[in-house]
């Protein structure tokens, strides 16, 4: 998740305010699904959150060793009131310097992240999560994305996104070719509101 301090962003940087929206947009069904269809955690894995937010997802994991990041103190603070002891997380970004402080993670998550960065940011935090994940472990992305024929009041809402290098499937999935010689593609149609979202499993 990346800064950004104008309008509707600086509001969006309140937890409150953030889970509010969330709730317009029905994420609490939505963040079950992405944990039992594609995040799939099991007790003891060790996962790795780039982009966090308020850590919601981890309330639906089971005993997981969670690490989460995120450059906004705010979010951070209220996932630690949240979860406390149940996961470290640590503001700022994932950097190479982040890399060598943890043993492997088994599982990777940018979720609402990789829309935010350029192509050339993507690609390095894509590098530094190909280091980070143990061999056989997998990252899951998930983003807006643009599709032929898309019903126009998701393609609008997603034109008004805080991140703007929203991408068609073809983008996102060039962008983890370089790093993960395994890619599984989802596509999720969300009725209400219309919106829609593209998943990659990458191992």
């Amino acid at each position: 998740m990346v800064e950004n301090t104008s309008g509707v962003s600086s509001i969006l940087s309140f937890p409150v305010i953030y889970e509010l929206i969330q709730r317009v947009f029905g994420a609490r069904s939505g963040r079950r699904m992405v944990v039992d269809r594609f995040i799939r955690p099991k007790v003891g894995d060790h996962v790795l959150d780039v982009g966090c937010g308020p850590a919601k997802l981890l309330a639906l994991m089971p005993e997981v060793r969670y690490v989460g990041y995120d450059p906004n103190p705010r979010y951070i603070e209220d996932a630690r009131k949240s979860f406390g002891k149940r996961g470290s997380f640590i503001t700022g970004r994932f950097t190479a310097d982040e890399v060598p402080k943890y043993e492997r993670f088994d599982i990777g998550l940018l979720i609402g992240v990789l829309h935010h960065l350029d192509n050339n940011e993507a690609a390095a935090l894509l590098a530094l999560m190909q280091a980070a994940i143990r061999p056989g472990g997998r990252i899951v992305t998930l983003d807006p994305v643009f599709i032929e024929n898309q019903n126009p009041i998701a393609r609008k809402l997603i034109e008004w996104d805080r991140g703007k290098n929203v991408r068609r499937a073809s983008g996102y999935r060039a962008l983890v070719s370089e790093h993960f010689s395994s890619v599984d593609e989802t596509i999720i149609h969300k009725k209400i509101p219309p919106y829609t979202l593209f998943v990659m499993q990458c191992s």
